[in-house]
């Protein structure tokens, strides 16, 4: 049965303007907010008033960047060392993995997740029944698989995974693909890696014809085919990683340089990437960087850096391969330094970014928020990419984004002010989702 709520005296914040206005009603029943005001009028028998005086309400929070079905198909013990690393509530169940990490998603307050990478059945199958309040996850928006140009980078992941990235060849099947997709439900559609420019202008032109926004991920630091600008021409308006940048703003004789070596051999190719991995940040050209930033702002171009994951492997490399944990090590120590720069200097020309992990860890979400606020984005601008620059680049801001009447009660109370310090985003009070309460801090009981 759905719960009619009304949240009293409650400080609101404004996600596109930064502000909090203060001590309002919000009065949630079907699902929906169905009013906003400084003091409810006299509410029906049943309704349910919630003290939030001194507290602060804001949408529920997005992560931009998820790779769920990595929660299914594992072997137990990876499944246990993935239990352990969300540091969940209650026992390891062999099996069941994926229903307590979308719940601890939900409990962090992110009700809603951009999922780019994983086969559309094992997506499907892992949304969950709101029937009942013990069982529940975050809002789904998927893109289905990767899409790529054969062969297939992600061709590995096809064998634990099937259908987790596609081959689109030409462009006719950049249609059939788009049709097909269209049909299971995406909300979204991600292209991955290499991609002949004929074909990946038939395919962003097909999913603009559905209405489907496309992010691209180009795969390789160096030497791929998807350089930004050529992304921002074709129509693409979301970029997946800061590193995926770096090759477009390299300073004016190493990318001479680079594109110089396209058709080289994979050897000479090694050698000048491993260069660059050894001059890092000091390969970035600012004036370049700045141009980049300057087209982004024009075209309303986003960024879902993920910081966090670089950060992760490089203190933890074991993790991204357990036999030769310290050769990559200063890789990732290398791509999260050119990440910062990348992020920090498009932070200070106000370029729109993204908040997303990367991964299925819901804490991490959190993380990659200190790591944004560390490198130059303020407080505001961070819960922008968490919810109003997600929901408007879905085209969903009908329902998700703000806290305004009509749109679904997706929400998250807080007990400080995430405008004055990122980290109050942690301090979850409460937590409301399709209406209905599914987690209470002590502070309500």
């Amino acid at each position: 049965m759905a719960q009619l709520l009304c949240l009293k005296q409650v400080r609101i914040i404004d996600t596109a303007t930064g502000l909090v206005r203060e001590l309002l009603d919000v009065v949630i029943s079907d699902g929906e907010i169905q009013d906003v005001c400084e003091s409810a009028s006299p509410l029906s028998e049943g309704v349910m008033e919630i003290d939030c005086h001194g507290q602060y309400a804001i949408p529920g929070f997005f992560d931009c960047h998820t790779h769920l079905a990595a929660l299914t198909n594992q072997p137990p013990e990876v499944e246990r060392e993935i239990f352990d690393e969300c540091q969940l509530r209650g026992s390891f169940e062999e099996g069941c993995l994926a229903r307590p990490v979308l719940q601890d998603f939900v409990r962090r307050g992110i009700t809603q997740v951009r999922d780019l990478g994983g086969p559309v059945h094992g997506l499907q199958g892992m949304k969950p029944d709101r029937v009942t309040a013990t069982v529940f996850g975050p809002d789904i928006l998927y893109a289905g698989p990767m899409l790529e140009m054969p062969p297939l980078t992600g061709a590995e992941m096809n064998e634990r995974w099937p259908g987790w990235t596609v081959a689109i060849d030409s462009a006719g099947s950049a249609e059939e693909v788009v049709a097909s997709l269209v049909e299971s439900g995406v909300s979204c559609l991600k292209v991955f890696g290499r991609f002949e420019d004929e074909v990946l202008e038939s395919f962003v032109s097909r999913a603009a014809e559905a209405g489907l926004p496309v992010a691209c991920d180009p795969g390789r630091t160096f030497f791929h085919d998807i350089d930004i600008r050529k992304g921002i021409r074709l129509g693409v308006r979301c970029f997946e990683h800061a590193k995926s940048l770096w090759y477009s703003v390299l300073k004016d004789d190493l990318k001479d340089e680079h594109d110089r070596l396209r058709t080289a051999g994979p050897e000479e190719r090694g050698r000048f990437a491993q260069r660059l991995m050894e001059l890092g940040s000091e390969s970035i050209s600012i004036s370049a960087l700045d141009e980049l930033a300057d087209a982004m702002l024009v075209s309303r171009t986003l960024l879902c850096p993920t910081l966090h994951v670089c950060k992760f492997f490089s203190e933890k490399p074991e993790v991204f391969n357990d036999q030769e944990p310290e050769k990559f090590r200063p890789a990732f120590a290398t791509l999260f330094e050119v990440g910062r720069v990348i992020v920090g200097r498009l932070a200070e020309c106000g370029v729109p970014m993204l908040v997303g992990q990367d991964g299925y860890i819901p804490r991490f979400t959190h993380e990659e928020m200190n790591l944004l606020s560390e490198n130059g984005l303020s407080p505001a601008e961070i819960l922008r990419g968490a919810t109003i620059y997600p929901a408007e680049w879905l085209g969903l801001t009908e329902m998700y984004g703000s806290i305004e009447t009509g749109k679904k009660a997706n929400l998250v109370i807080l007990d400080a002010n995430p405008i004055e310090d990122i980290r109050n985003t942690q301090n979850v009070g409460m937590v409301i989702l399709d209406g209905q309460i599914v987690y209470q801090s002590e502070r309500f009981h």
